[in-house]
């Protein structure tokens, strides 16, 4: 990767920090060679029976693959990666479709439209737009960020877009026009990391560098409440589809869930062995799924606390997820390629 110490890494993705020296030994039950038709996952012993995902590896890549996202049919996946160029892919046909666009830096971040017909697009640089789903084609501009563009997100209604910086804040603005909403200033000197709206749009989380997650509304732009207890960066966070549950990963090696309402950990899990990078809700709430710097994707019971079961294919750090909204398809990313995990 050409961005090797940890600082530069952080404003490239600010959402893992990659090994620099030394291998650390992977911890799994069984090792996969990549390219295999089907793949199990390898139950934790708690767990009555094995579930079991096909897995598809998509290469196009040939750098760190840093954002992913999932259209809401389900259908198409696109990608930005660290080689500057945004990927569509086939998720029903399970390849590729076309390279949609080469950047000037790394794209950093992506995220589908409501309507599966546009993507906003951010990168290492500060470019910010909304272009075409299948074309590539920019569709709209958003100038006003100084550095990175760390996290991108719609709203709920797609009316508004909200983009993370390593400028220290965090802008909504309106799709339609461009304009800039709202300015969310963490207050600190540390980065924005990551995002998430809640569902009903009323409600935005932010996660910082300074280890700490930022509650906001989005009518007013005032904070909420702030939320503390991890004790290094803050690199993913996700409302859950009820509203009522946040989550968030860090480098601290573990998750959190809080209660949405009082700003309370409800539950911490921990079992990875290096950075978290990136994590997300199943489609029903019940589960979380992660990833991060040891090679893994872990899926963890939200009721018990226990992790459940763990994914194992990658062979660098996996630094991004997506699921698509039928729940059928997992996606990670990770250096030079993409697994889409497909379940039954």
């Amino acid at each position: 990767m050409r961005i090797a110490d940890r600082r530069n890494l952080r404003r490239l993705n600010l959402r893992s920090r990659i090994a620099t020296s030394v291998m650390r030994l992977m911890l799994c039950l069984v090792t996969w060679w990549l390219g295999i038709a089907a793949m199990k996952v390898i139950a934790h012993a708690d767990e009555a029976a094995p579930q079991s995902r096909e897995l598809t590896v998509l290469r196009g890549h040939d750098r760190w693959v840093l954002s992913v996202a999932i259209s809401p049919d389900s259908a198409w996946l696109v990608s930005g990666g660290d080689d500057q160029t945004l990927r569509l892919w086939d998720l029903k046909a399970g390849g590729p479709v076309r390279m949609l666009r080469r950047y000037a830096s790394p794209v950093t971040a992506v995220a589908f439209h409501n309507d599966g017909k546009r993507i906003a697009v951010g990168t290492y640089d500060g470019k910010l737009e909304i272009c075409d789903a299948q074309t590539g084609k920019q569709v709209r501009q958003f100038d006003g960020h100084e550095d990175s563009i760390t996290v991108v997100r719609f709203d709920p209604s797609g009316k508004y877009l909200a983009s993370g910086s390593a400028d220290d804040s965090l802008v909504v603005w309106d799709t339609s026009d461009g304009t800039e909403l709202l300015t969310f200033e963490q207050g600190n000197e540390y980065d924005v990391t990551t995002a998430a709206f809640s569902p009903n749009g009323k409600q935005i989380v932010t996660g910082d560098g300074e280890n700490e997650l930022k509650i906001w509304d989005t009518l007013s732009g005032e904070e909420v409440r702030t939320l503390r207890g991890h004790t290094e960066t803050v690199t993913s966070v996700a409302f859950s589809p009820s509203g009522k549950h946040i989550v968030s990963a860090s480098w601290d090696d573990s998750l959190r869930l809080w209660n949405a309402e009082t700003g309370d950990v409800v539950q911490t899990f921990r079992g990875h062995t290096g950075d978290v990078t990136s994590v997300l809700f199943s489609s029903d709430g019940l589960r979380l799924v992660s990833a991060g710097e040891d090679k893994t994707i872990r899926i963890w019971d939200i009721r018990s606390g226990k992790q459940v079961a763990t994914l194992a294919g990658h062979v660098e750090t996996v630094m991004c997820l997506a699921i698509s909204a039928d729940g059928r398809n997992l996606v990670s990313g990770s250096k030079d390629e993409i697994c889409v995990w497909k379940s039954d």
